[in-house]
């Protein structure tokens, strides 16, 4: 019942009908298990299971070229995975009724997928120049009518949903300037956006480093309200759940914070710093909640005849063995 109710909730304030039956679980564990890998992300919603694929760089290029890619998404109630074709890499997704949006490096791709054909593409941020190394766009989240994109060194983005264009674009730790940050991964959790800064810029250990830490924005006004300084290096995605933020570090470690006390005016403690999972490896790319577990994509050694290279494997972590709650 508690976790009907939230999730009911979480989509009431994102705009979507809470008449909606809330995914079981235990379903969306069998799900993403049966996924043979995985990729930049893992997401659910109230009919699928989602992950998508493709790396940044492919060689030597400047400005970067799109990398084509694909999506997979496999239905709650049992169905086939189905494979679509993305333009470049894909990073992150959310669906709205009948559309799906599939954030690339280079734009929003919105889908159609039960007829499974692209309908439109959006650009992610109102820059006319080619973008620079790791100014492309890393992750996005919905809030009632308005997408927030972390734009790497650009700061974050707004994208309107009824519009759909960009309406407003700012910089992120903005004195920073000469000392450049990338904002890594957004999440939402009530009116307030996370995003999760590392620095791009590296200096000496007598001088300043670039600012690495967490930046919250008011969604209504577009503002933020808070910018704290800190963190270690290596910050790459955060989920955010009720009042709880969990900050990858490559995946490794984690750490949890109280959505409340980064309301501040500087960056508290981690409640919790996880480093040891039940598989030796990292997560990979950006986690997935709900109220029972932590869906990620894991990267992990090779078993015996799965040859040299690292797999990344879905992997479903209890929340409370982690002390995620």
């Amino acid at each position: 019942m508690k976790q009907t109710l939230k999730w009911a909730l979480a989509l009431l304030a994102i705009g979507i009908s809470s008449a909606q039956a809330a995914p079981n679980s235990e379903t969306i564990k069998k799900t993403l298990e049966s996924f043979p890998t995985c990729g930049n992300f893992v997401r659910f919603d109230e009919k699928n299971v989602y992950t998508g694929f493709g790396p940044y760089w492919t060689s030597a290029a400047k400005p970067r070229v799109p990398s084509p890619a694909k999506i997979w998404v496999a239905s709650l109630d049992g169905g086939t995975r189905t494979e679509l074709a993305t333009l470049d890499s894909a990073k992150d997704l959310f669906t709205d009724g009948d559309s799906t949006y599939v954030l690339t490096y280079s734009g929003i791709e919105e889908w159609n997928l039960k007829q499974k054909i692209r309908t439109a593409l959006y650009a992610t941020s109102n820059q006319s120049s080619p973008l620079g190394d790791e100014q492309h766009a890393q992750a996005f989240a919905r809030y009632k009518d308005k997408v927030v994109i972390a734009h790497g060194r650009l700061g974050v983005s707004f994208f309107d949903l009824k519009s759909k264009s960009v309406t407003n674009q700012i910089p992120l730790a903005a004195n920073q300037r000469g000392l450049e940050s990338m904002a890594q991964g957004v999440s939402i959790s009530g009116k307030y956006a996370y995003v999760v800064l590392d620095s791009y810029t590296l200096v000496g250990d007598r001088e300043k480093p670039a600012f690495r830490g967490i930046a919250v924005i008011d969604m209504d006004t577009e503002t933020v309200v808070s910018e704290l300084d800190g963190m270690d290096p290596g910050a790459d995605s955060v989920v955010a759940d009720g009042n709880r933020v969990i900050v990858s570090f490559y995946g490794q470690p984690l750490w949890k914070y109280s959505a409340q006390s980064l309301l501040a005016r500087t960056l508290p403690q981690p409640l919790k710093r996880i480093w040891k999972f039940p598989v030796d490896g990292r997560g990979a790319g950006a986690a997935a909640v709900d109220d029972k577990y932590y869906y990620t994509c894991f990267s992990r050694l090779p078993l015996p005849g799965e040859g040299s290279y690292y797999k990344k494997v879905p992997m479903v972590l209890d929340r409370r063995v982690l002390m995620l709650d």
